[in-house]
């Protein structure tokens, strides 16, 4: 009789760290709804749908803002498409990134520009560059608006600075070039002007989805405009840590959690749990939508080919 072969140690390490930190986050944002309950009960739950809709108007000139990067860094490595085929793969791979304990959407993202004849290397090395310069804006912005945070929960300064020389390190583009020769892949440089213009934008990019973040929380529960900063600075900070652990086997319900926490501050904890779980339910929702369109250009473009 023969057995069932066992499942690989490193899959058994990766489900069971992803069901302890899943099981946690359960526990922290039930404790939260628990603990303020009456308020939940007893509130007033009228959905803003106007307030819903402009969220994902800023939504969208967030996503196109990051195709523009995007577009730049492939351009800039000497593999030129038109914007709107940039949109669609990258709106196609992006909505792979709800995969808990893996980055499929680079593999996706490979797998679509292989049809352009680009390297799958090349489009893993540019998803690369774009991480650091991504990890770099949420750090620079956490800086102007997360400081009343990071002093409250005492963050070490030492985190920030160790991030950024990596970063920094990572985006140079002799070490770019560097990676590119090793691994066979021919490119053409990238220059410092376009990590330094690829940064500035990322900044605007943090800061635009902190507001889509402030009106997604204002569709449920109204907040004051003197607030808006502080929920920038939440969205950075929570947006740095999940980025440092994207490589982690899973971490699942930490932006939940995080966002919870932080806007716990200037709501009830309660409202704040259901406000950070219905931003991801929303914002997963939005790249949906994006994704499908982008789905049905792509299938009527190799319909048109054929």
């Amino acid at each position: 009789m023969q057995t069932e072969p066992s499942r690989p140690w490193h899959k058994r390490f990766r489900f069971g760290y992803s069901l302890i930190l899943l099981v946690i986050a359960a526990g922290i944002l039930s404790y939260l709804l628990y603990s303020q309950r009456e308020i939940l009960i007893n509130y007033d739950w009228d959905i803003d749908w106007i307030q819903v809709l402009i969220s994902f108007i800023v939504f969208s000139f967030d996503l196109l803002l990051v195709v523009i990067v995007w577009a730049w860094i492939m351009d800039s490595l000497g593999k030129k498409l038109n914007l709107s085929t940039h949109f669609v793969y990258y709106s196609l791979s992006n909505i792979t990134k709800r995969i808990p304990g893996t980055i499929w959407y680079i593999a996706s993202r490979a797998q679509l520009y292989k049809s352009n004849q680009i390297d799958a290397k090349l489009t893993s090395v540019a998803s690369g560059v774009e991480y650091a310069i991504s990890i770099l804006g949420s750090i620079l912005v956490s800086l102007l608006f997360a400081i009343p945070i990071i002093i409250r929960y005492a963050y070490s300064p030492y985190l920030f600075i160790l991030v950024i020389l990596i970063g920094s390190v990572m985006v140079h583009p002799r070490v770019i070039s560097w990676i590119l020769n090793k691994m066979n892949v021919e490119a053409t440089n990238l220059e410092y002007r376009l990590i330094f213009k690829s940064l500035i934008a990322y900044i605007f990019i943090w800061i635009l989805g902190g507001i889509v973040l402030f009106f997604i929380a204002n569709s449920i529960y109204p907040i004051p405009l003197s607030n808006l900063a502080y929920v920038i600075g939440t969205w950075c900070f929570v947006g740095f840590i999940s980025s440092i652990l994207l490589f982690s086997p899973s971490n699942l319900g930490l932006t939940e959690v995080g966002l919870s926490l932080l806007l716990a501050n200037i709501m009830p904890s309660s409202i704040a749990v259901i406000v950070s779980i219905f931003g991801r339910v929303l914002i997963t929702i939005f790249e949906l939508i994006w994704a499908s369109t982008s789905f049905f250009v792509h299938r009527r473009q190799i319909t048109q080919k054929d």
